[in-house]
This record gives structure tokens, C-alpha cells and sequence, in this order.
């Protein structure tokens, strides 16, 4: 079988490694196509947890030693969000990564207690280290358990996948595609015309980002999420680092008059940048909101207009659409990355398994249910996204329209409605491949105020045998529980590096194996 994959970066170069090592024995023939006069950005990127255990071999042995992997990207740990000014200037809040061990359960217990007695992120060992300054290395060990991810440059990644793929065999062909060959009967693409010649191929897969050249003349389509999410434009920069500066292992989300800026270290410098709703301002206000925010002169990369939304279907035929060509929500929550993984992993997993001789795109039902649950999949992105814009601010236009007109997804409405009489749980989210459960949403709904502290006292004594009078007089067996909570996280600290040592034994490259 040819694969012919159109569009690099690091959703095509991570496509390209998958497919190539997936079933390797059959000899497929994989082919990049990516054009070097398509200019790359490379501000800085952040990722969720499903990256890391991809890159440790967790679905498929990529052949990548996470050491090495941080040492050549020039990439550092990502233990959470700092979101600051979120619900209102000088409000911030963490989101790590790792959620409570009991956020599947009816009750998220750990949650709650640490909301009632502590801070609510020490229900996570990577929300205590997060607020404290350590990463999840360990002083003689590389993981201590605490959950990660990975900060980067996005091309310097997609550049490092790209050196792995073409030792495995994939082939590369520097140029872009011009027009679309297909079969008039089955509507298959059958090859594609570009500026250097003609290609065909059996499968392909669209990398090619927001210019969508294969999924969308194909009949993808399109669902717009601009009635639930109004930012539409980032401006991307580069920020260096300050003399002596203390190097957070966190992606600061901080939201601005209208949208928010992410900084994200990598190991020289933090990529940077404002994403905005141009129905409240322009591209030059924007500009001067961050330069005045921050105190900082900005030199902004470009200005990228983009719209929130998905393709109404991801596989069509034999071509399927994978990272940003599939759909983009936007940067806050680090989707891209995560879908892209999770659209690899359930394509060669369920779908196309090379081994038996089947022509998969003939069956119309896998492909329908790898669509749907794409579909859903970003569809529950938008609402945890949406999440974030639930605030109590009104200082600008923009908040005062996230606040009273900005239209919620019906999961936002059911969420709200059961936090006015207790806690939400994992009962209350689909468990899928990917989805995004209680345990990515409990952090953001505390931290905007949403779930309180009056809830998580009602929640924790409807489970007591002895109730308790006041809000004060926990029952002692949840003080018992918090005390064993602090316990295991004071073991964390003693094992875990700081953030400072991390980075000193990163650039060093020192790491523990």
C-alpha cells in the first residue's frame, strides 16, 4: 500500500513515523509532500499528557528515548496552567495536568476535601508540585509518577519527528499540490497533480493544516464553533528570558481586555502570544494591549486569523484529515497536539490495520464511526473551552459578552445546572479515547468559582454517616483523608526536582534515566 501524507510539521512528520512503524513488516511505501516556501512559526507550543505517553512507547514503540527527545527539541516540562486574571484581575488559578485518583469515581473525594481543608490543587500530585515550583523528575529517577507533558518549539518537534521518519524509510518530496484526481465512480482520490509532477497513492492523509488541500475539496465541510468561542485571531512573539530568571515548568494563560496570552518556556526563550476576537478590537489595539499588560515591547511573528470549528467529516473515502486540517478550537487547553494522537491511534488501531488483506474505505461503517468520534471529540473540547469565558468579568465589551451573550453549548448549561446543588463527578462525562473528562474540567470550574466551596461541604456530608453542623466541623473522617493526601504529596516533594534543578540538568543534559 502507498500512503502519500501532504503537509509536514508535527502533525505531519508524527503521522508519517505512526505509519510507517504500524504494521512495518507489509512494506508500505509512506510519502511526505511538504513545500519549503510555506513559512513556519515555531513560537512555542504546549501539549497534554497524551503526547508524553506517546513519545514513551505507551500505544506504539516509536523508537524515541524521552531524554533525548527533550534534549534535541529544546523542550521543558509542562506540569499545568497558571490562569491569571481569569474571573477577574488578580484572580488566578492552577490547572495541572494530572487529575485527583479519585476524579472517575461518583465523588471526586480527593477534590473535594483539598477544596474544604487545603488548596484544591493538592488533590493532584502534579497540582502541588505545579503551585510549588518542582517537576515530576525525580532527583535519581526520570518519573516519579506526578503527570507531565512537554512545552517546545513546534517546529524544532516537528523537525525531530521528521529525523526519526526518514531513517525508517518515509520518503520527502519538497513541493505543493495544484489539483485533486479522482476516480468518477467511487469518488476515491486517485492521485494529485503538483508542481513537479503527478503522485499517486492508495490512502492519504491531509496535513496541510488550515489550507485543508485534499479533506476539503473532497466534501469534509465544515461546523463553525464562532457562536460559543469568539476569539478568531493570535499574534504570535518571541519574549526572552530575563538575567537569573526562575523558569516556571507552567503555560501562563492570562487573560486579557479581549482574549487571553499564552507564554510557554522552552529552554532558550518563551514563545508567546495573544489570541483575540477581532469583533472588539483590531490587530493594532491588540498589540497595544499586550505591549501595555505585559510592559513589554512585542514584535509580533504575524497576525493569524483563524475560525473555531471542525470538519463535519474527518475521513472521506480514502482520505482522512489529521491535526489542525481535521478542526482547531484554539490554543487554550493544547488540543491540536492531543487530537492528532488521538486520530492516529484510533485510525491504525481500529481502521487500518495493513496485515489482512481488506480494503478498509469500502466499509462505510468504520469510517462513520471514526467520524463520530472526531466529532464528539471536538465538540467537548468547545465546551471545556468555553468554560474559561463563564466569568464574573465586565471590565471590556468582550467580557460583557462572554458574560450575558455569548451563546453556551448544552454541556456548559447541564454543568452550571448541577453545580447549583452539588459537585459534578466522573458520572457526569463520556469516557472515550481522548475525551476530556471531570478530571480536566474540575480544575477550571474551581478556579472560576463556578463549583464552590459551599457545594464541595454540601457534596462531602451527603457521604458522611456523621453529619456536621456548620461548614467548619468536618467530619474527621475527611480530615483523615486530607492528611493522608498531604502526606503522599510531602513524598513527592522529597523525591521531585525543582523547577530550577530540572532546568539546570535539561540544558546540562543531566536528566536521570
Amino acid at each position: 500500500m502507498k500512503i502519500v501524507i501532504v503537509g509536514g510539521g508535527t502533525a505531519g512528520w508524527l503521522s508519517a513515523l505512526y505509519m510507517s512503524l504500524f504494521n512495518k513488516d507489509m512494506n508500505n511505501e509512506v510519502v511526505l509532500i511538504e513545500s519549503s516556501k510555506i513559512p513556519i512559526i515555531g513560537a512555542g507550543e504546549g501539549s497534554t499528557g497524551i503526547l508524553s505517553r506517546t513519545i514513551k512507547g505507551n500505544f506504539l514503540d516509536m523508537g524515541i528515548d524521552e531524554t533525548q527527545f527533550l534534549y534535541n527539541t529544546e523542550a521543558t516540562q509542562k506540569m499545568g496552567l497558571h490562569c491569571k486574571d481569569w474571573n477577574g484581575i488578580g484572580n488566578d488559578f492552577y490547572s495541572p495536568l494530572q487529575p485527583t485518583d479519585t476524579a472517575l469515581g461518583s465523588t471526586d473525594f480527593d477534590l473535594l476535601v483539598s477544596m474544604c481543608m487545603g488548596n484544591y490543587y493538592d488533590g493532584s500530585p502534579a497540582g502541588y508540585l505545579l503551585a510549588n515550583g518542582y517537576s515530576s523528575y525525580g532527583t535519581s529517577k526520570a518519573d516519579i509518577g506526578a503527570g507531565a507533558s512537554y512545552h517546545f518549539d513546534a517546529y524544532k518537534v516537528g523537525e525531530y519527528f521528521k529525523s526519526i521518519a526518514l531513517k525508517q524509510g518515509v520518503k520527502c518530496i519538497d513541493t505543493e499540490v495544484t489539483s485533486l484526481n479522482r476516480n468518477s465512480l467511487n469518488g476515491k482520490l486517485e492521485s494529485i497533480e503538483t508542481t513537479t509532477g503527478k503522485i499517486d497513492a492508495d490512502f492519504w492523509i491531509d496535513c496541510s493544516g488550515f489550507s485543508r488541500v485534499l479533506i476539503g475539496p473532497m466534501g469534509g465541510g465544515w461546523k463553525s464553533f464562532s457562536e460559543h468561542l469568539i476569539v478568531n485571531a493570535a499574534i504570535p512573539y518571541i519574549h526572552e528570558f530575563e538575567k537569573n530568571e526562575d523558569i516556571k515548568l507552567e503555560t501562563l494563560a492570562w487573560a486579557q481586555p479581549n482574549g487571553w496570552m499564552w507564554q510557554i518556556p522552552t529552554q532558550k526563550r518563551y514563545g508567546c502570544g495573544y489570541v483575540y476576537s477581532d469583533m472588539f478590537t483590531t490587530y493594532d489595539k491588540a498589540v497595544d494591549e499586550l505591549m501595555k499588560t505585559t510592559g513589554r515591547k512585542i514584535e509580533p511573528l504575524r497576525n493569524l486569523k483563524f475560525d473555531s470549528g471542525r470538519l463535519e467529516k474527518s475521513w472521506i473515502s480514502n482520505v482522512v484529515g489529521i491535526g489542525l486540517s481535521a478542526g482547531f478550537v484554539e490554543p487554550l487547553e493544547a488540543t491540536s497536539i492531543h487530537s492528532t494522537v488521538v486520530q492516529l491511534d484510533m485510525l491504525l488501531a481500529s481502521c487500518l490495520n495493513f496485515k489482512y488483506d481488506i480494503d478498509i474505505t469500502s466499509y462505510d461503517t468504520i469510517i462513520d464511526l471514526y467520524n463520530k468520534h472526531f466529532q464528539k471529540m471536538f465538540d467537548d473540547f468547545t465546551s471545556l473551552i468555553q468554560i474559561h469565558y463563564i466569568s464574573q468579568r465586565e471590565d471590556t465589551d468582550f467580557w460583557k459578552y462572554c458574560k450575558y451573550e455569548m451563546k453556551k453549548t448544552d454541556k456548559i448549561k447541564e454543568i452550571l445546572e448541577i453545580c447549583k446543588f452539588r459537585s459534578p463527578s466522573g458520572q457526569d462525562f463520556d469516557v472515550y479515547h481522548g475525551g476530556i473528562g471531570w478530571g480536566v474540567w474540575c480544575w477550571v470550574m474551581v478556579g472560576m468559582g463556578i463549583l464552590t466551596k459551599d457545594i464541595a461541604y454540601k457534596t462531602l456530608n451527603s457521604y458522611s454517616l456523621k453529619k456536621c453542623n456548620s461548614n467548619s466541623e468536618i467530619d474527621e473522617t475527611f480530615r483523615n483523608h486530607f492528611n493522608r493526601i498531604k502526606q503522599r504529596n510531602s513524598i513527592f516533594k522529597i523525591k521531585a526536582m525543582t523547577s530550577k534543578e530540572f532546568i539546570k540538568a535539561l540544558i546540562d543534559k543531566k536528566l536521570p534515566k
